[in-house]
């Protein structure tokens, strides 16, 4: 497994001549990325256009005051496959921001499961925003949380 590096500072680069697909893809294969995303150890393992999967792998620091994963760890999870899965649909030019988030815990998930999955699919989209719904399960498929998340979208200035 590849460990994230020591600096967290994102060493991802907002290609402008790139479509949201590309850059999603480039994300993925990049896997730790830097930023708040490889501080969490979280990363792409699908992407398509209007779909994506982020994959989290847990360790105690993950881990709330009884041994289960901390709810902000879920909840950042709903807006990093929120916010993905609408970077897929991001024409070149175009950046995204997080502008509405909701969240519904449905099962504890214990720090000792391996990691967490997050398949977020976008339920709308226009050309000034996308609402995301996303579902976090633990590895045997039990979902631990439903959240959507929504995102404006924004033309770079240059």
């Amino acid at each position: 497994m590849s460990e994230p590096s020591p600096s967290l500072a994102s060493r991802f680069q907002l290609d402008p001549a790139a479509d949201g697909l590309e850059l999603a893809r480039r994300w993925a294969e990049a896997r730790f990325a830097g930023g708040f995303a490889e501080r969490l150890r979280a990363w792409p393992t699908e992407v398509e256009r209007g779909r994506m999967v982020i994959r989290c792998d847990l360790d105690p620091g993950h881990a709330n005051f009884v041994g289960l994963v901390h709810g902000g760890v879920t909840a950042a999870l709903v807006d990093i496959a929120g916010g993905g899965v609408a970077m897929t649909l991001l024409k070149p030019g175009e950046h995204l921001l997080s502008t509405d988030l909701t969240l519904r815990f449905l099962n504890a998930a214990p720090i000792d499961a391996d990691h967490l999955v997050a398949e977020a699919r976008a339920a709308y989209a226009d050309p000034r925003k996308v609402v995301a719904e996303v579902t976090v399960a633990l590895p045997d498929g039990r979902v631990v949380a439903h959240g959507t998340a929504a995102v404006s979208i924004r033309r770079r200035e240059t």
